[in-house]
C-alpha cells in the first residue's frame, strides 16, 4: 500500500467522480444489494471505507443496524466519515492490526488489490467476522491492464480462483464468487482506460460517456468478468 500522505492525495486528485458517477462502481453497488439483501446482519465492520460510498447499501431499510464500524489508513477519508455518517470510524492500517472485536457483517470493498500483505488482511478480517464477509477487489490480468492500475494504486489482480483458495486457507468458506464485467467492461472498458489519466473530476462528455456505459453494461456477465464479490461465512 502507499504511504499515508500518497494515500490521502489519492482522495482528492484521482478518485471523485469515478467512485460517485462511474459505470463500474454504480454496477458493483447494484450488484451488492442483491447480495446483501440475502444476509442477516446487525453489527457491521467496513475495512478500507473510503469517503463512505456503500454505507448507504449495507444500512438500508432492511438491516436496522445496531453498530457501525470504520477503519481506513487515510486522515482524510475517516475524517470525511466521521462528518457525514453516523458510526465509530478510526484510521487503521488493517495490514498490522485487527480492531479488537467481532461484527455480523465485515465488508471490505475494494481494498485488498490496494495492498502488499493480502495474507495478513485476510487473517485479521477471520479474527472480526462473526457470521458474514462480503469482499469486491479486482480479478483479471494485472500486467495487461498496468498502466491504469498503477495510477490507482494497485499492486495486482487475482486470477479466477485465486483469492477463493486463499480464503478457505485462512478460515473462511466461500458461499458465493461473482465476476462480472465480460464483455463490455472486460476486456473492452479495461482495455480502453488502460490509456487514460485517472481523473478526479469527469468533464461533461465523460459525464454521458459514463451515462451511457453504465447501460450498456447491464449486458454484462455475472459468471465471467474482472469485477469480483465474494460472499464467504468463518469456520
Amino acid at each position: 500500500m502507499k504511504n499515508l500522505t500518497s494515500y490521502d492525495r489519492t482522495w482528492t486528485h484521482v478518485y471523485g467522480d469515478m467512485q460517485d458517477h462511474g459505470p463500474v462502481h454504480r454496477h458493483m453497488r447494484r450488484i451488492l444489494k442483491a447480495v446483501l439483501s440475502k444476509l442477516s446482519y446487525r453489527t457491521v465492520m467496513d475495512v478500507g471505507c473510503g469517503l463512505g460510498h456503500n454505507i448507504p447499501f449495507y444500512a438500508d431499510s432492511k438491516h436496522p443496524l445496531q453498530k457501525i464500524d470504520g477503519i481506513d489508513i487515510s486522515k482524510t477519508a475517516i475524517s470525511y466519515c466521521r462528518s457525514h455518517f453516523p458510526g465509530n470510524f478510526r484510521q487503521m492500517d488493517i495490514q498490522a492490526h485487527a480492531p479488537a472485536g467481532i461484527w455480523d457483517l465485515v465488508f471490505c470493498s475494494l481494498l485488498l488489490e490496494h495492498v502488499e500483505q493480502d495474507v495478513r488482511v485476510i487473517r485479521n478480517l477471520r479474527k472480526m467476522t462473526g457470521k458474514h464477509l462480503v469482499i469486491t477487489t479486482i480479478s483479471g490480468d494485472f500486467d495487461r491492464y498496468n498502466r491504469y492500475e498503477q495510477q490507482m494504486g494497485h499492486v495486482r489482480n487475482y486470477k479466477r480462483g485465486a483469492l477463493e483458495q486463499l480464503l478457505e486457507k485462512n478460515g473462511f468458506i466461500v458461499d458465493t464468487a461473482i465476476y462480472w464485467g465480460f464483455p463490455f467492461y472486460s476486456p473492452i472498458g479495461r482495455m480502453l482506460i488502460n490509456s487514460q489519466k485517472a481523473k478526479h473530476t469527469f468533464t461533461k462528455e465523460q459525464h454521458i460517456l459514463s451515462w451511457m456505459s453504465y447501460l450498456l453494461y447491464f449486458l454484462n456477465c455475472w459468471h465471467v468478468g474482472d469485477l469480483l464479490v465474494i460472499v464467504a461465512h468463518s469456520q
